[in-house]
């Protein structure tokens, strides 16, 4: 009787294990994503998953832009405003869809609706009627399982664009590439469903714990047929579970560079796609020049680079990393913000709220993970050994950011990751003064003369250049660094020859 309770105890054990959810791919991600919705895009969790579920009806393509959607377009003469005529093919989602998303660019409020004011109308031009196939789709608010992607085939339709005047070619095709004009079902949305048109569709998001892809094209070896998102916010817990073979990629933080895993065939490094930085509050007047030349004279980034982050970061120049720059041949002039403990304090007692600012505590916040806080302490020792009382506060990512698009804090850690491959992308929009908190601009600067150019339909990099130089020399923002992204993977993660891409 004994054993027949064991084989049955045996074979109970063996069909859960089966029952159990396998998936070809587990990451790590630090945190969910603040929103699903593509106009909400801004977070980087968001940014990473955008890319597996949301497709627009442009993908940036080296230094192109070029659409499986679209048969032809046709510019239109009209001298009020740029009018383009896209005729889209059988490949592509239910014409309805298009507009609806892209209208919602126009129609709605967002963080970065400043970068669309160019697009004033997008229309349907009637033609053959089109056919939907069924699909499965995903709640927003209670996702379940799904497993048939969207097939079959469409007649063509046409939308008309109306853009500003003077909007070039390459910049609508460029803003119509982001996640943010990324395609979605409309009468799925409008019954709280999620139907995305890129490579995977979501079957199950369950908060601060996994969210579940599941691939929808034609199979490929370039990419899992699904993927777990597990949200694991300290690296610790991904190391272990990585060493227990249960995840496949996640972000190794600066104190586990040295680990006997971090391999160079197992560590994936990027380089150039991010910029850190503390913002300086524009809102307080005793933060002037003077005061925020004092504060960027006051860190000594190499040796913080040697020391604190061994070396796998990079200097900025302002606001743009050098591996960036040094490929667009700008010319910069020569602006030089290195250490100078002396010079630092000479600006200190030259600014307005001098001797006062010196007993005041300023309040300087950032992420409340291990490798935040280090960065975080560093910058305080430096701060006050010139003088200055500082507080740390460590907080949770949302309250971090919202209370920052606010306007609070006085000084706040924060991290760029580029959308695209621009040079705009690391000056617009976080500097333009019509974007300011959750709008990109966080340190909430003012110049006008920034602010036309950056609004430019037609800008170039001579107008890269003197943003640049004048957001380096105005330092509304600590420059920082360009920390190197290092992600430590398992040998099934480089299986997959497309997967590296989207870390």
């Amino acid at each position: 009787m004994r054993t027949l309770s064991l084989v049955f105890f045996l074979l109970s054990l063996t069909f859960c294990r089966r029952e159990t959810e396998e998936f070809a791919i587990q990451i790590a991600l630090p945190s969910d994503p603040a929103h699903l919705d593509p106009l909400f895009s801004t977070d980087l969790t968001s940014q990473k998953l955008a890319r597996f579920l949301h497709q627009g009806i442009y993908q940036a393509e080296k230094e192109s832009f070029v659409s499986p959607w679209i048969s032809k377009s046709k510019h239109i003469a009209n001298p009020s405003l740029e009018i383009w005529r896209i005729e889209f093919n059988e490949t592509s989602p239910p014409i309805v869809d298009i507009h609806f998303s892209l209208a919602r660019l126009i129609s709605e409020s967002y963080p970065r609706k400043a970068d669309y004011q160019f697009l004033k109308s997008v229309k349907i031009i009637p033609s053959s009627p089109n056919t939907t196939p069924s699909t499965n789709t995903v709640p927003l608010e209670t996702p379940t399982s799904s497993t048939t992607a969207f097939v079959g085939t469409r007649s063509k339709a046409t939308l008309e664009f109306h853009f500003q005047k003077g909007t070039t070619e390459t910049e609508w095709k460029e803003k119509l590439s982001l996640p943010f004009a990324s395609i979605i079902g409309k009468e799925e949305w409008e019954n709280h469903n999620l139907k995305t048109y890129g490579k995977y569709k979501l079957n199950q998001w369950k908060k601060n714990e996994f969210i579940d892809l599941q691939y929808q094209k034609e199979i490929t070896n370039d990419l899992p047929t699904s993927i777990r998102f597990r949200i694991l916010p300290q690296s610790t817990t991904s190391l272990f579970l990585y060493r227990k073979s249960e995840l496949d990629a996640f972000k190794l933080s600066d104190f586990l560079l040295s680990i006997p895993e971090a391999t160079s065939e197992f560590t994936l490094t990027k380089k150039g796609r991010s910029v850190q930085y503390v913002t300086i509050n524009q809102t307080n007047p005793c933060f002037d020049l003077h005061f925020r030349n004092a504060l960027n004279y006051s860190i000594p980034r190499e040796q913080i680079i040697q020391k604190l982050l061994e070396n796998h970061a990079d200097l900025t120049y302002g606001p743009i990393p050098l591996p960036y720059i040094e490929k667009l041949n700008l010319n910069l002039k020569k602006i030089d913000i290195s250490y100078d403990k002396e010079k630092a304090i000479t600006e200190l007692k030259h600014s307005k709220c001098y001797p006062t600012i010196l007993t005041t505590e300023l309040e300087f916040r950032m992420r409340g993970d291990d490798e935040n806080q280090s960065k975080g302490r560093a910058i305080k020792q430096a701060l006050e050994e010139i003088g200055l009382k500082i507080k740390l506060k460590p907080m949770e990512k949302a309250p971090l950011y919202k209370e920052n698009g606010e306007g609070k804090g006085d000084l706040t850690l924060l991290t760029w990751y580029s959308d695209y491959d621009s040079i705009w992308n690391f000056l617009d929009p976080l500097f333009h003064p019509d974007k300011i908190g959750n709008g990109g601009n966080r340190s909430f600067y003012q110049n006008k003369m920034i602010g036309q150019i950056l609004g430019k339909p037609n800008r170039n990099l001579n107008d890269a250049k003197q943003v640049t130089e004048t957001v380096t020399m105005e330092k509304p923002w600590i420059f920082l660094w360009s920390i190197q992204e290092n992600y430590l993977v398992s040998k099934e993660f480089l299986r997959y020859s497309a997967l590296a891409d989207y870390l």
